[in-house]
């Protein structure tokens, strides 16, 4: 019979949280970029024919994308903070996080 495996460490800890926050932020001044481009193309297709809405249109989409994506980097970094600031000395945050779901109700602590 199979023994069960354990954890030696927790699978969520906080240099792993810095890692995936690293790689999201990264993903996040990528796409802000990407979106910001194809504004720009919008906006002198509008400013070749002001009467165009459709490029109007897709012009307001990729702001929206710009700003979404802005957004989320920032709560990003207000959660890594978060962790960083209020748990420094936290036993949580030394042994990391044991499920998602105390990650969560930490992020969900934040929004109050």
């Amino acid at each position: 019979m199979p023994s069960e495996y354990i954890l030696k460490n927790p699978v969520m800890d906080l240099n792993r949280i810095q890692k995936l926050s690293k790689k999201i932020l990264q993903e996040c001044s990528e796409d802000r970029k990407l979106a910001l481009g194809v504004h720009a193309y919008f906006k002198e297709m509008v400013d070749e024919n002001p009467q165009d809405s459709a490029a109007k249109n897709l012009m307001v989409e990729c702001l929206k994308l710009a700003q979404s994506s802005k957004t989320n980097a920032i709560k990003v970094i207000t959660l890594l903070s978060k962790l960083e600031l209020d748990g420094g000395g936290n036993e949580k945050t030394k042994g990391g996080f044991s499920s998602f779901k105390e990650l969560e109700a930490l992020a969900n602590e934040q929004k109050d």
